[in-house]
């Protein structure tokens, strides 16, 4: 993540009005993927979204456009709220409090990231249990879908300039290698989307 400092320093005039202390905007994206013969491992992948196999990516951008957070690659079964607590993005490693996140609706975390960082998720208003929002409401999912655009930008860039991402992956990107040299399990995609979203800024 930026130095919170260098974003509100930097961050344009148009955001400081709409939201003071805004962070980063986030959502995820999803790259289509050769489809397993394996039952179960179709049954991870398939989107029902994209109607496809497909593998999901959790991405931050900050208010400026640049990708501050990039996750490890999940099944296209594996739900938003899923991915971004697995991350560990919630959590004060990430945030201080007060800070603002912008996502969208389906992203119903605010409860994570108050208990995990003290900082504040804004998401879109909901009309359920109500016939309609208040006139507050409605200007403040305007506010929030007017920045919300900067991430789909990002995302939209990204897999435009890397054609890689628009492409079906073959499956023996998708399988776990070992990497000795971070510890780590890492598959071929998880460092091709790391790799494009570092170059990408």
């Amino acid at each position: 993540m930026q130095d919170r400092e260098t974003i509100f320093e930097t961050v344009p005039a148009v955001f400081k009005t709409k939201f003071p202390r805004l962070t980063c905007i986030i959502d995820c994206f999803e790259i289509f993927i050769e489809s397993p013969g394996n039952l179960l491992a179709r049954t991870q992948c398939y989107s029902h979204y994209k109607n496809h196999c497909t593998i999901k990516v959790f991405v931050s951008c900050s208010p400026l456009g640049a990708i501050n957070f990039i996750s490890r690659c999940w099944g296209g079964k594996a739900s938003d709220i899923q991915i971004v607590r697995d991350s560990g993005f919630a959590t004060k490693k990430y945030h201080m409090p007060g800070d603002q996140i912008l996502a969208d609706r389906g992203f119903t975390l605010k409860d994570d990231f108050a208990s995990g960082s003290c900082s504040e998720l804004l998401i879109p208003s909901f009309t359920k249990g109500k016939k309609q929002l208040s006139a507050n409401e409605v200007e403040i999912s305007r506010k929030i879908a007017s920045v919300r655009i900067h991430i789909e930008r990002i995302i939209g860039q990204l897999k435009n300039r890397y054609l890689i991402l628009k492409d079906i992956l073959p499956l023996r990107t998708v399988k776990n290698i070992a990497d000795e040299s971070f510890d780590l399990h890492l598959s071929n995609c998880d460092k091709i989307v790391t790799v494009c979203a570092s170059l990408v800024n």
